[in-house]
């Protein structure tokens, strides 16, 4: 055995005493340390099978009549949906009593929905924030709904960011058409029209079989702007 073989030996056979005495020193705390482990483990495991899934099933169930009557009204009612009509359950509720679950998440969506029907945009605006996704189509739909709030409010600098942002992120058919419309009537509303002109035809470029396409909207708009 080399001289650094043999140094490395003895190293090692040092620390594996100290760890060994370490051990044999701190036996009692490393064993309450474990146990705490275990127990924090095994409750865990009790409130997401006893508490979390309970409460997931149970506020999916009611965020779901919650939206069937809301989509089902021929006239939404806003302030109902938002509130409830003692029998289905409001959004607001839903917020309050499922905090924390995917329900409650998504109910946020909708509440900063009906407020923005509503007018009232810093509610709107509030809720639409709180709801956390990012998907590419719903969470994103949600973003244009919260740039267009931002340019009720005449914020139009951060309304043009969120819409393109949602476009970008979306990529898609379905949101991406849309936001560059907004985006691009809000340039125009700024007299900005390069920049309206340039959304506009990406979105006869890009997507040219969109309904703002296919109706002749985009087209319509370009004109107005020769």
């Amino acid at each position: 055995m080399s001289k650094k073989e043999n140094e490395t030996t003895i190293l090692a056979d040092e620390m594996l005493g100290k760890s060994e005495a370490f051990i044999i020193k701190n036996k009692k705390i490393i064993t309450g340390a474990l146990l705490a482990i275990v127990i924090c483990a095994m409750g865990f495991f009790a409130y997401t099978k006893f508490v979390a899934e309970p409460k997931e099933e149970k506020a999916a169930t009611e965020l779901t009549a919650a939206v069937a009557e809301f989509m089902m009204a021929q006239a939404p009612d806003y302030q109902t949906a938002l509130d409830g009509d003692g029998v289905v359950p409001g959004f607001l509720s839903i917020i309050e009593n499922y905090s924390g679950t995917d329900a409650g998440n998504i109910a946020k969506a909708y509440a900063g929905i009906c407020y923005a029907n509503l007018e009232n945009y810093d509610e709107a605006i509030k809720h639409l924030e709180d709801f956390d996704g990012d998907d590419k189509i719903f969470a994103q739909k949600i973003k244009q709904t919260l740039g267009n709030c931002y340019a009720h409010k005449g914020e139009d600098a951060k309304a043009i960011e969120i819409l393109l942002d949602a476009a970008e992120e979306a990529d898609n058919v379905a949101v991406t058409p849309a936001c560059w419309r907004d985006a691009a009537a809000m340039y125009e509303k700024q007299g900005n029209k390069e920049e309206a002109v340039k959304y506009y035809n990406r979105i006869k470029t890009e997507y040219p079989n969109c309904i703002y396409v296919a109706s002749g909207e985009i087209d319509r708009q370009l004109n107005s702007m020769k």
